[in-house]
């Protein structure tokens, strides 16, 4: 998984205090099989890999990592709609959701 400069920023500062952090996992739902879930967490799972960015915990858990592997995190800011996007090779049109088929296996 890659996470952007821009995300990376917006993600330090949604962090509300030390000892806190993120944890991404890839969850059954979705137009094609499956979505993203992003949560503060205060303790990570004895399973969850934590991933090293500056400053900022990331944990994803350890059955996702294979779906995660080609996502990239990114912040968008528009006029409009602001936030949080995961591209995925195999994302949806509304890129919510993605197929576990072009996923590499565990």
């Amino acid at each position: 998984m890659q996470i952007t400069a821009n995300a990376q920023n917006k993600l330090r500062s949604l962090l509300p205090q030390p000892g806190r952090a993120f944890r991404i996992k890839a969850l059954p739902g979705g137009c094609k099989g499956f979505t993203y879930d992003l949560k503060i967490i205060q303790q990570a799972n004895p399973d969850d890999v934590l991933q090293s960015f500056p400053d900022l915990p990331i944990y994803i858990d350890r059955h996702s990592l294979p779906y995660l592997e080609a996502v990239v995190l990114d912040y968008v800011e528009g006029l409009i709609n602001s936030g949080f996007t995961f591209q995925h090779p195999d994302s949806c049109s509304c890129g919510k959701s993605f197929s576990p088929e072009t996923c590499p296996s565990s």
